[in-house]
């Protein structure tokens, strides 16, 4: 089985995992929205050389799911392979064109999304079912070596906090800046592209927070490794932060919102916030204070779910094979 992961981005945290995971080949084709034409025919041409027998597409956007599925038809005639979406929030809660998306999911083979709060959602208003396939805990502990000879020093004593941060809309900066002035003892080390940081933030950056701008993967890793405690923080409720997954990796300290997906894949080694100031200044003094059994509790979490998820992609990878390329909703409702 030949399994093509098909991603219209940059970079994809998850899908580069469950591709590992999974034995697959992932294709990051990256262009602006403008240009999607360009990565059609890149899409097309990809798929012509590998002859996959399963395409996984992750939207948004969902033009790609909608490339693998004109090449089924038009290049695969004698044997279609079969086509799965890895589902993300924004591509169901704020989609392109909510009529195009629902036409494109009901004529794939399966989607995946990453929580049972998504997959509800998408039944209720999409009238189509999914299956739940949380992202793996990234093995990271291979970098270590790297990380020792590229890896950014931290300087300075007292407490450090990695913010992770693609300054995107949902994430409560704000929040995080107005409790920072409140801890001048503690750092924060805020990642993301700096030019993307708006005027209303910048003006309201206290001293002891460090922009650090785009970091390489390596320089990434050896920052949230050295801190004392990780924040990743999403207003929407139905959205896993990959800051998190990385988190219970390293057994971390993690801070994090209080949304049921959060709260109940996250349940050790973990504070949860409503992403107020005054939450958040309340979670960094526990973690400070309990820093040592959160991260006891964070070792514990991470031998859950590996264990955990290698049974669930073990089922998965069954599921593909008994999938035929296109199914009823009724066939795709088995869930791990």
């Amino acid at each position: 089985m030949t399994i093509l992961f098909l991603v219209w981005a940059r970079q994809s945290i998850r899908a580069h995992n469950i591709s590992k995971a999974l034995g697959a080949r992932l294709y990051l084709l990256s262009t602006s929205p403008v240009k999607h034409p360009v990565l059609f025919v890149k899409t097309i041409r990809i798929l012509l050389k590998e002859r996959p027998t399963v395409i996984i597409c992750q939207s948004p956007p969902i033009s790609c799911a909608f490339v693998a599925i004109a090449y089924s038809y038009f290049f695969s005639i004698m044997s279609k392979p079969k086509i799965v979406i890895d589902t993300h929030s924004g591509a169901i809660t704020r989609p392109w064109s909510r009529r195009v998306t629902e036409f494109i999911m009901k004529h794939v083979t399966t989607n995946i999304v990453t929580n049972y709060e998504l997959q509800d959602y998408i039944l209720q208003n999409y009238g189509v079912k999914s299956i739940v396939l949380e992202d793996p805990i990234p093995d990271i502990a291979d970098k270590r070596s790297l990380m020792k000879r590229h890896g950014r020093k931290i300087q300075g004593n007292g407490t450090r906090v990695a913010v992770i941060s693609s300054f995107e809309k949902d994430e409560p900066l704000e929040a995080v800046f107005d409790a920072a002035s409140e801890l001048s003892e503690v750092r924060f080390y805020v990642t993301g592209d700096k030019s993307k940081v708006n005027n209303n933030l910048i003006n309201r950056k206290p001293g002891n927070i460090i922009l650090t701008g785009l970091l390489s993967y390596d320089e990434y890793i050896s920052l949230i490794q050295q801190v004392d405690i990780i924040i990743d923080l999403t207003t929407d409720d139905g959205t896993m932060v990959a800051g998190a997954y990385e988190a219970v990796a390293l057994e971390q300290p993690l801070i994090t919102s209080n949304w049921n997906p959060l709260r109940r894949y996250f349940n050790k080694g973990t504070i949860h916030v409503d992403n107020s100031p005054e939450d958040i200044i309340q979670a960094i003094r526990q973690a400070q204070d309990e820093k040592e059994e959160l991260r006891g509790q964070m070792r514990q979490l991470k031998v859950e779910k590996i264990n955990d998820y290698r049974r669930k992609i073990y089922e998965f990878k069954n599921l593909l094979i008994q999938l035929r390329p296109h199914t009823t909703l009724e066939e795709q409702a088995s869930t791990l």
